[in-house]
């Protein structure tokens, strides 16, 4: 049955209780040395006629739960203020229900007040009073005695345009001249790393769906089809499963476009002989999965790529044992170099194959594909991160990748995409259950 309430965009396919993000707020506000933090959800400026879907920035979205295009959210001391449009029926009779500004929203989205962007009017006894718009409101709160303004300011090049964010604080320094302005952007990539029990949830559940996309693609390889046709099976299968969409596009790279790391054309054709890398990740509730497996497009490996395969598997197998709290992504490629270049396994040449792993081992994993988060950070219990490990013989048109998601725990990890075979045999074997 649809659903007949659509005023709060519902895109995700799920979302945590308004109390959760209330909670996040409160640890942002907590590590802010006083000051007011001000941030902006991405804009949809679709008219009548238009056509898109809408996709809240994930900063926006961590702290919020609203999937309302062009909303603003002001953090005080002692006050949650969610900034809305108010609201257009002519448009809404093309892109859907929204909510607007009132004590309603306030209620549902979990926020002291939700007011206006716009300036309007009240009736105060008897009396029209205006009320002033998000900018006035901004103006008034930075004229206090040694104000703060926190908000995502990051450096500009000399030759490109500001950013909304930018163009507004130089308007309010022009007739307020005397607040100071500080970038939270570490800030809330901090928090952002580490996953709470409902995040790591969602993200068990894009795995899931990731890997139910995976089964699909095995059992669709086979000579003479389109890697686009892979592509479109894979869709399926995450719209099946229940995913809003891709946490990126997908790459389906066979023979000589498995060597591309982030191939992205999808056009070739799978040859008989050839290897075909599926790099996917389904979109649930925000959150992403992440997995590349490696198959041999008519189904078996050849002696030259199982030997290759294995190798690769040795990798991940090792860097998998590593994964614990205090170890760093660029401690675990170090892992996985080392068994390239300890390897008897060569190239054609006779050389050493560390030359071909030309990529870091893994990166954070969360709201985005590639979550904030470095090669140097320590791992710390709630942090995600992949395991990815690969070779790329150009020379050989061979590209061989293995992903999988892991959830550092207090004293190791967990596989969240375990139940994917990643062994030649099983491989084999999910292809052949067609």
């Amino acid at each position: 049955m649809a659903q007949s309430d659509m005023r709060g965009g519902n895109y995700a396919a799920e979302l945590q209780a308004p109390e959760v993000y209330r909670e996040r707020r409160r640890g942002l506000r907590e590590a802010l040395d006083g000051g007011m933090a001000v941030l902006w959800g991405n804009g949809d400026d679709r008219g009548a006629g238009d056509v898109g879907t809408f996709r809240q920035d994930s900063v926006f979205f961590y702290l919020t739960g609203v999937e309302l295009p062009n909303a603003v959210l002001a953090l005080r001391a002692d006050e949650d203020t969610l900034f809305l449009p108010p609201r257009d029926l002519d448009i809404e009779r093309w892109t859907g229900p929204k909510w607007g500004p009132g004590d309603d929203a306030a209620e549902a989205l979990g926020f002291d007040q939700v007011v206006s962007l716009s300036p309007s009017s009240i009736v105060l006894d008897a009396r029209i009073r205006p009320v002033p718009s998000f900018e006035g409101r901004m103006q008034a709160w930075l004229c206090a005695p040694e104000a703060v303004l926190w908000t995502e300011f990051p450096t500009v090049p000399c030759n490109a345009e500001l950013p909304a964010t930018h163009r507004l604080v130089a308007r309010l320094k022009d007739r307020t001249p005397s607040f100071t302005v500080r970038d939270l952007s570490d800030i809330v990539s901090e928090l952002r790393q580490v996953k709470d029990a409902g995040e790591v949830a969602l993200m068990r559940k894009a795995a899931e769906i990731t890997t139910f996309g995976h089964r699909a693609a095995a059992k669709a390889i086979k000579p003479g089809i389109g890697e686009g046709a892979i592509d479109g099976v894979v869709y399926g299968a995450f719209r099946e499963g229940g995913a809003e969409g891709l946490a990126f596009p997908s790459i389906v790279g066979s023979g000589f476009n498995a060597t591309t790391l982030h191939y992205d054309q999808n056009v070739g054709i799978c040859g008989d002989g050839e290897l075909v890398v599926v790099d996917i990740g389904a979109r649930y509730g925000y959150y992403c999965g992440d997995l590349t497996r490696t198959y041999p497009v008519n189904g078996a490996f050849n002696e030259r790529q199982r030997s290759l395969y294995n190798l690769v598997l040795h990798a991940h197998q090792k860097v998998e044992e590593a994964i614990k709290p205090g170890v760093t992504l660029f401690d675990l490629r170090k892992i996985a170099y080392g068994v390239f270049q300890d390897s008897s396994v060569r190239d054609s040449k006779g050389e050493r194959l560390g030359q071909y792993f030309i990529h870091g081992l893994g990166h954070f994993l969360g709201l985005d594909a590639h979550d904030p988060g470095g090669d140097s950070i320590p791992m710390a219990p709630g942090m995600v991160i992949t395991n990815e490990p690969g070779l790329y013989l150009q020379e050989e048109g061979v590209g061989i990748r293995i992903e999988d998601d892991h959830l550092v725990t207090a004293y190791g990890n967990e596989n969240l995409s375990g139940s994917l075979p990643t062994d030649v045999d099983s491989i084999e074997a999910m292809m052949v259950a067609r």
